[in-house]
């Protein structure tokens, strides 16, 4: 464990990027599935949006869920999603903040 908050540490940069781009990718998908919705065309499967915010995207996806009102009464997505932000946010905390 202390190789890989080691690693991140040493990396910071290029971690916040992937950490940016996740976010954004995200926020990208959640917006495509509320215009297929809408269009009631082939939809993205609930579990790739849920995998691409437990993969650092939990911000994004909240951020899409609020901007494009999509999933939002979904109970799923309502408990997962902000448990997806607090942990990675906590993360995020303690490899930069643990020596």
């Amino acid at each position: 464990m202390k190789t890989i908050c080691e690693f991140i540490r040493s990396h910071g940069s290029i971690f916040l990027i992937i950490f940016l781009l996740m976010n954004l990718i995200t926020f990208a998908l959640f917006h495509s599935d509320k215009r297929k919705a809408q269009k009631k065309a082939f939809r993205i499967p609930e579990s790739n949006l849920l995998g691409f915010s437990a993969l650092f995207g939990a911000l994004g996806g909240i951020l899409g869920m609020i901007i494009f009102r999509h999933k939002t009464k979904k109970p799923k997505f309502l408990i997962l999603m902000p448990l997806f932000a607090i942990v990675h946010l906590l993360v995020i905390y303690l490899v930069f903040t643990i020596s």
